[in-house]
């Protein structure tokens, strides 16, 4: 968004500011060191046309603190817009979070909190926009987690001048214990979970909140960009559905509990808006508006509606890929089986019709897991016979799994969309009755790149999807070596017509910009994330035009 301020609009005063219960500028910014009082930087987020919720946390306090925040129009803060105190303590583990209002749309501005004598870094953000907009750069980013290695491409996000803002597609944390997904990393690279087990409690996932947000790649990014961020499975527990997750046991206490505290977590260390007392936590969905442009909706897929998680078990109980595609289409493709709450559709419904009677150009969907459909290739050639020689017992066991599922043709993926094809199918249904077959679908979790074509049922182009790879998490399938990986992801493209690129064999994000004629998404890859010193390459470009009432490859 480009945005300009008059002096008018700098001298207009906020006269009144939320207080929830507690970046980069165009002209790059002095990296600030963090100091001990804000060891977690400051954030912003969740913005509209005249608000936006700026964040920090104090540390070293065991009372509760008076802490005061300021907006300028200016780096050197002489032309205040807002300012004000607020009081903060361990009800909500001293983290801040105010909602700034009566800003003016398309405004940027910066923001600083102060405790006692000790300042914070300096932060920047902006409202969202109305009437025409030029343009809009988006920075894709999923999958963080912190054993695996340093948050680099979000220190390239953060670099970015022309990033407008960041869409986090979820999986900000990992649960895991120090022995669990990415545990060897993080002794290798001194970036071990804390606490070390995996966490349960409120004070847990407090904790391990504060761990990620001590990464200073992460601290970068948060202070020069506003955060448009929705949850997936690993802010609560791995594959969470209505009532349980496939990483919750029963000697880890009850669901609903662990949930409650993940999200309580969840809103504290995240700069968004805390939900009405009215309204259940879990209902987390957002429609954000930029101007005459675009649309963004953000989905909530894991607490709200979600049906539980349907697996194959063992594939020999299939005697051949007919037994198993009816197995599929009449459990896995049940029409009962849902991944969004009716809430969550009702929504939908509205807002589609008001982002297409408001004229907009783009409806762009913040999603969590792929929705493309796909099956699995066959793996029958000489190449990966070759290549199981060589690989662990590990890789030999992923292998054979996947050679199986291609044999029977069917999907391997049933925590994603294609594990819920009737709730897809009535997503389609959705979009088409509010006059929309234009979708721009972004989404994370897979730990893969992926520049995908979506289909309805009836084979009616809904739109593209582009799907960004993990902040630093590996995909799955990196058992099988860099070659067989690659191989891997060009058989998936060839045999499925859903699939036009895909590589699971990088670290990244996506920056996806926008006008009123078409979008480019470049796929941006970390060459490193062992140490902070990194390069960046663009491996792979999508290029979108609107034709034929739809979105369409260029």
């Amino acid at each position: 968004m480009t945005a300009k301020i008059t002096r008018r609009q700098a001298l207009l005063g906020v006269s009144s500011t939320l207080l929830l219960q507690a970046a980069c500028s165009t002209t790059r910014m002095p990296r600030e060191r963090a100091n001990e009082v804000f060891a977690h930087g400051v954030a912003s987020g969740d913005p509209d046309q005249s608000s936006v919720v700026i964040w920090t946390r104090v540390s070293g306090f065991d009372q509760s603190v008076d802490v005061g925040w300021t907006v300028a129009a200016d780096a050197g803060f002489e032309t205040i817009i807002a300012q004000g105190r607020v009081t903060t303590g361990s009800n909500r583990d001293h983290t801040v979070k105010v909602v700034v209002n009566e800003l003016q749309p398309g405004q940027a501005f910066f923001y600083r909190f102060a405790a006692g004598a000790a300042i914070s870094p300096t932060g920047r953000s902006k409202t969202l926009p109305v009437g025409h907009l030029d343009k809009l750069v988006i920075a894709v980013a999923s999958c963080s987690n912190y054993p695996f290695g340093y948050f680099n491409a979000y220190d390239s996000i953060a670099n970015d001048a022309d990033v407008d803002v960041v869409a986090h597609l979820g999986d900000y944390i990992y649960e895991y214990d120090e022995d669990g997904y990415g545990g060897d990393m993080g002794r290798r690279l001194g970036r071990v979970h804390a606490p070390r087990h995996e966490i349960v409690s409120l004070t847990d996932y407090r904790q391990r909140h504060a761990q990620y947000k001590s990464d200073a790649g992460s601290r970068a990014m948060h202070a020069r960009h506003p955060l448009i961020v929705i949850w997936d499975d690993h802010e609560s527990a791995n594959n969470p559905w209505m009532e349980g997750a496939e990483n919750h046991q029963p000697d880890e206490g009850d669901w609903p509990t662990r949930r409650a505290a993940s999200l309580k977590a969840f809103f504290e260390w995240m700069p968004v808006r805390d939900p009405a007392e009215s309204s259940a936590p879990e209902k987390y969905w957002r429609h954000y508006k930029f101007g005459d442009l675009a649309s963004l909706l953000t989905l909530e897929s894991r607490h709200t509606g979600r049906s539980e998680q349907i697996e194959y078990g063992d594939l020999s109980r299939f005697a051949n890929a007919d037994e198993a595609q009816d197995f599929y289409r009449d459990v896995v493709a049940a029409p009962d089986r849902n991944f969004l709450s009716d809430d969550m559709e009702a929504f939908l419904g509205t807002e589609f019709r008001e982002s297409v009677s408001a004229g907009r150009r783009w409806r762009i969907i913040g999603n969590q897991s792929v929705m493309a459909h796909s099956v699995m290739p066959r793996i029958d050639e000489p190449f990966f016979a070759e290549l199981r020689e060589q690989l662990d017992n590990e890789g030999r066991a992923t292998l054979d799994n996947l050679k199986h599922l291609g044999e029977l043709r069917i999907p391997g993926d049933l925590d994603a969309w294609t594990g819920y094809p009737a709730a897809r199918q009535r997503f389609f249904k959705l979009a088409q009755d509010a006059g929309v077959q234009d979708l721009l679908v972004l989404s994370g979790d897979s730990h893969s790149y992926w520049a995908n074509a979506l289909y309805g049922d009836d084979g009616q182009s809904m739109g593209v999807e582009l799907g960004t790879t993990g902040i630093t998490s590996p995909r799955s399938l990196a058992v099988l070596g860099e070659q067989g990986l690659q191989r891997f992801d060009e058989l998936n493209a060839a045999i499925n017509p859903g699939i036009v690129w895909a590589n699971g064999r990088h670290r990244g994000y996506i920056r996806l910009a926008i006008d009123h004629d078409g979008a480019r998404a470049d796929y941006v890859a970390v060459t490193n994330i062992e140490s902070r010193d990194y390069d960046t390459n663009i491996i792979y470009t999508a290029n979108i035009e609107h034709l034929g009432g739809t979105l369409r490859y260029a």
